[in-house]
């Protein structure tokens, strides 16, 4: 440590000071000689340096370390000002007076700080900057008379600069000034060093103080904004420890949840929640919020929570992810967050247009049933006719076409359409039954190879430029199953794999056992297996983008290559309705545009249980 010691008459000089407390203590009580006006004996160095120790720990603030720094220094020295640089972005400069100082004065005090900083290597420092972001705290007692003739002929004749260091850390510097000359001893340079380093340590602490002070309050303002989000959400959400147990919940939620199991409090695990309510909801919850714990996200799961006697039960959706350390030193949960979104309302809004559709449904298959027989009975009609004409009429006389041709035709388009708008409203009313968990089974016996045979022979006849190849891989095909629903499955799938090769080719059916975990014994002898049925064509393809959505109710792939098909999009998703409630799985794999598409689903062989 250096300690600069300046005259305005006479050159520099440096001193170099001991590092060691106790050699400066020594050094301290060797020079207290002839100064015994000014400082305590000998024997009281200690009680001197415990009391201005003392000073500087009481100090909660800057402005008490300052007080504490002028008090202490002004029982060694006489002087005009004192100055305290702190290092920092920006760096900062405190200027204490004793006296009222004239402006060349304060002047030249910072352009000796400036080149003392310089000298230390303070970052970015030049006069103008330290005079702009200079500080002048002026203690009640600088109020003393002076004329200002007597202020303006002030200039500064010593000056003392020392380094402020914490932990050989350079924090800032100390700076006095005074008007006389040689003011400064520096006899007194030791144990200004230790008041240095006194003041150093209470400033840091004052700092580690105020950026602790302002991280609470920027922490406390957090904690608001987060309460007044939560109180302001319309969601009602949860937050768990790491073992199910609630630990916050909103009123959103203090809400909802009372209207089917009463209050709930702070500290309840959702498990035992779940055991003293024991509704099978609570257990899907608390289950839930176990999967999360286990790293895994759950969401939008539903949850029929109660029924209030309406047609619609009070429903919800829940959504939970796990919480995680922000400190990232524990890797596990250390807890979850829980929101439950009431969908009661949506669920009945979407009721009624399901009612309204399926009443519209039901009013359009009897207009359409007497279309379809009537148009049907003219075709009879006409086609009798003609062939009657025929019959009696000699080859010679008979025209190229008969007027009765052009009828035939107009009622086939007819015929035709009508079936298309019969289709529909059957898959409308399939929709609403499978929503709302109408969708009956009629399980029989029969074999799937003839019902594949017989679906394949159908569609093949109404296409000329596809090939349909029916592969049987399997012996006995004999299911228990609702043969009319399985019959439409594999319609929709030919139809679809027909529909979307547009330039023809080869369509492959194939069936085959399905050997899985979850059918342990397939033994020909047992009928605890499955059957598993392949579509495949060489058509347009799937993007990868759509596969995970292809099953959605009303999805329709748009883009240039399908806009010219027709559909709303129920086809797929009543198959995949109708496989799973047969117990059974279904999916999609495609090599992207122009790759084809492959479609598996499986058939239990028997129902389940």
């Amino acid at each position: 440590m250096e300690c600069c010691v300046q005259s305005k008459y006479s050159a520099s000089e440096t001193i170099s000071i001991p590092e060691p407390l106790d050699t400066m203590y020594r050094s301290f009580s060797k020079s207290v000689g002839d100064m015994e006006h000014r400082i305590p004996a000998v024997p009281q160095e200690m009680e001197f340096l415990n009391v201005i120790g003392k000073r500087f720990v009481a100090a909660i603030d800057r402005f008490h370390v300052h007080r504490a720094l002028l008090t202490t220094l002004q029982e060694l020295y006489t002087f005009s000002a004192c100055c305290i640089l702190l290092r920092g972005d920006p760096n900062e400069l405190f200027i204490i007076p004793c006296q009222p100082l004239s402006h060349d004065f304060i002047e030249e005090m910072i352009r000796s700080i400036t080149d003392a900083a310089r000298a230390i290597d303070f970052p970015a420092m030049d006069i103008r900057q330290l005079t702009e972001m200079a500080y002048l705290d002026a203690p009640d007692e600088v109020a003393q008379y002076r004329t200002q003739e007597a202020i303006e002929a002030t200039e500064v004749g010593s000056s003392f600069n020392i380094p402020l260091t914490v932990n050989n850390r350079i924090i800032g510097i100390l700076s006095l000034f005074d008007e006389l000359i040689g003011t400064f001893d520096t006899e007194l340079l030791k144990t200004t060093a230790i008041i240095a380093d006194y003041a150093a340590i209470a400033l840091e602490t004052v700092r580690l103080r105020e950026s602790e002070n302002a991280l609470w309050r920027q922490a406390e303002l957090e904690r608001q904004r987060l309460e007044l989000i939560l109180r302001s959400m319309t969601e009602a959400l949860l937050i768990t420890d790491e073992h199910g147990v609630v630990t916050s919940l909103n009123q959103s939620a203090r809400t909802l949840l009372s209207q089917v199991i009463g209050n709930v409090e702070i500290g309840i695990s959702l498990s035992m929640l779940a055991q003293m309510n024991n509704t099978p909801w609570l257990f899907t919850l608390a289950e839930s919020v176990h999967q999360a714990l286990q790293g895994y996200t759950v969401k939008d799961r539903e949850l029929i929570a109660g029924d209030d006697g309406e047609k619609v039960p009070m429903t919800w959706w829940v959504s939970v992810a796990p919480l995680h350390d922000a400190s990232g030193i524990k890797m596990q949960p250390i807890g979850t967050v829980v929101v439950l979104t009431d969908v009661t309302a949506s669920k009945q809004v979407e009721r009624l247009k399901d009612e309204f559709v399926s009443v519209v449904s039901h009013e359009l298959r009897t207009p359409l049933t007497s279309i379809k027989g009537y148009t049907q009975h003219l075709i009879r009609r006409i086609e009798r006719r003609v062939r009657k004409f025929r019959e009696q009429t000699p080859s010679s006389l008979q025209p190229v076409e008969l007027p009765e041709s052009i009828d035939l035709r107009s009622l086939a388009i007819v015929q035709s359409q009508t079936e298309h708008l019969e289709r529909l409203v059957d898959e409308l009313l399939d929709r609403s039954r499978i929503q709302w968990g109408q969708l009956i089974l009629k399980y029989e016996d029969f074999h799937l190879a003839d019902l594949l045979a017989s679906t394949v022979r159908s569609v093949q006849a109404s296409t000329e430029q596809h090939s349909i190849h029916l592969d049987i891989q399997v012996q006995d095909t004999t299911v228990t199953a609702d043969r009319a629903r399985i019959e439409q499955v594999v319609g929709n799938l030919l139809d679809n794999a027909v529909k979307f090769s547009p330039h023809g080719g080869q369509i492959v059916v194939q069936l085959q056992k399905y050997l899985t975990s979850e059918f342990a014994d397939t033994s020909e002898s047992s009928n605890s297996y499955a059957y598993l049925v392949s579509i495949s064509d060489y058509g347009i393809g799937i993007s990868p983008e759509h596969l995970d959505h292809i099953f959605e109710r009303f999805y329709r792939i748009s883009n240039a290559s399908t806009r010219q098909y027709s559909g709303v999009g129920l086809g797929l998703y009543i198959t995949k309705a109708i496989v799973e409630a047969h117990g059974g799985h279904i999916w999609v794999a495609s090599n992207g545009l122009s790759g084809g598409t492959t479609f598996f689903f499986t058939i239990p062989r028997t129902p389940f249980t």
